[in-house]
């Protein structure tokens, strides 16, 4: 009997023992921070936007079909943001936003950055959020800007000091032009000084006089010009994002001694052709919006998918176009 009961506890202690639910801490790799001063090399700068403290911000124009929604993402107490409280917006309201009269062309301090208050709680959905504390400089007035690490695109301002600095670097470099209008698509290009259309082609070179903020869509711009003294602006953000409608004449250069002037020709046209490399096709072509990727013994093929068109390297050469 005593055995038995013996025998029973035991088994009924290892069930209890090893059924038991355990958990264990796992500590999440620590995010990098960069600690280093603003520089002005960029005007946008992610993830780190305690940079900005001590920088003065201007607030770039709307595009006039935008205007009437005012600027978002302007409040008196950043702890009141959400739901929308409009006695909150600062300069209320176009819309639910702040008049685009009252901020248009601003300038403001940044004083400090703060953590989104619900940063701790929820890393995922807020820990990429801030506000960035301002002093507008004309009324002095403290408002809080709600800023996302995410969305470049989505950032107003123009940082003065970049702006200053990128002035100096841009202007008096040479561009060599696609021949293609970047804004509407279409074959045609107007001097922005009197609206008169530009007969140019692919390969023409135009030297950067001026760097500012166009008026009719407020991108940061180059202003080139050509031979005959007439003017384009364009926008820095094509340049920034590889968006090959213009190519450094320097790089022009290279690439031409590089890939042969019948290669670059094409390229320049936007054309493509078998035997080209993969740089070639994406210097001609831009970036695919997606690969496919198929690997056999002793080759990779690849197929890149553009909107309406395809390309097929094999071992990197293109092999086929459809």
């Amino acid at each position: 009997m005593k055995i038995t009961m013996t025998i029973l506890l035991t088994v009924l202690t290892a069930a209890i023992t090893f059924g038991q639910i355990t958990t264990m801490k796992v500590t999440s790799p620590t995010k990098s921070v960069d600690n280093a001063p603003y520089d002005s090399l960029v005007n946008f700068v992610g993830e780190n936007p305690s940079k900005y403290i001590g920088q003065e911000l201007y607030l770039t124009g709307l595009s006039e079909s935008l205007r009437k929604y005012g600027y978002e993402g302007f409040f008196k107490d950043y702890k009141k943001d959400r739901p929308v409280n409009k006695p909150n917006v600062y300069q209320c309201c176009d819309g639910n936003n702040s008049k685009y009269d009252a901020l248009n062309g601003k300038y403001f301090k940044v004083l400090d950055v703060i953590n989104h208050p619900k940063a701790k709680e929820n890393e995922s959905l807020y820990g990429s959020k801030f506000y960035l504390k301002l002093e507008e400089k004309e009324s002095n007035d403290i408002v809080y800007y709600k800023y996302s690490s995410n969305y470049r695109y989505l950032f107003p301002f123009i940082v003065v000091g970049y702006f200053e600095k990128a002035k100096t670097k841009y202007i008096g470099l040479e561009y060599v032009l696609r021949g293609r209008n970047w804004v509407e698509g279409t074959p045609e290009m107007y001097d922005i000084q009197n609206g008169q259309s530009i007969d140019f082609s692919a390969g023409t070179t135009w030297k950067c006089v001026d760097f500012t903020i166009e008026e009719e869509y407020y991108q940061l711009s180059l202003i080139v010009e050509n031979s005959k003294g007439e003017q384009l602006a364009l926008s820095v953000d094509n340049i920034l994002k590889g968006v090959y409608f213009a190519f450094p004449k320097v790089d022009s250069d290279k690439y031409r001694q590089e890939f042969g002037d019948e290669n670059w020709d094409l390229i320049l046209n936007g054309k493509t052709k078998i035997g080209m490399t993969k740089e070639m096709c994406t210097l001609s072509w831009g970036k695919p919006k997606s690969i496919n990727k198929t690997t056999t013994s002793g080759k990779t093929s690849d197929q890149w998918v553009y909107e309406d068109n395809y390309l097929y390297f094999d071992n990197s050469i293109l092999t086929a176009i459809q």
